[in-house]
């Protein structure tokens, strides 16, 4: 059975926003992220926390250069993250900013 991903949504003070991501991320569930990726507002680019995220396939990397190249984006990842390597390989910190929450 498949599950939707947590999503929470954070504005920040500095008019950016952040969304929280947790669980796995796949092509039958990337609708709703882009979905919420571009209902939220803020100015910048879209800072998404993929710290709590055990999965991402190609679908969801695809999404996230989208937003990177339309928008801007800023990934976030925390000690320990599952995906770290899935970002490293995929070159989107060409286009995006990594951060490191330690």
């Amino acid at each position: 059975m498949l599950t939707e991903p947590s999503l929470h949504v954070d504005a920040n003070a500095d008019r950016t926003t952040t969304v929280r991501l947790s669980g796995e991320i796949r092509a039958e569930n990337v609708p709703t992220v882009r979905g919420t990726f571009e209902s939220v507002g803020g100015s910048g680019p879209l800072i998404v926390d993929l710290t709590d995220v055990g999965y991402l396939d190609s679908a969801a990397v695809a999404l996230l250069f989208d937003v990177a190249s339309e928008r801007g984006l800023e990934l976030v990842l925390g000690p320990g993250c599952a995906v770290f390597a899935v970002i490293q390989v995929s070159g989107i910190d060409q286009l995006a900013t990594l951060r490191s929450v330690r």
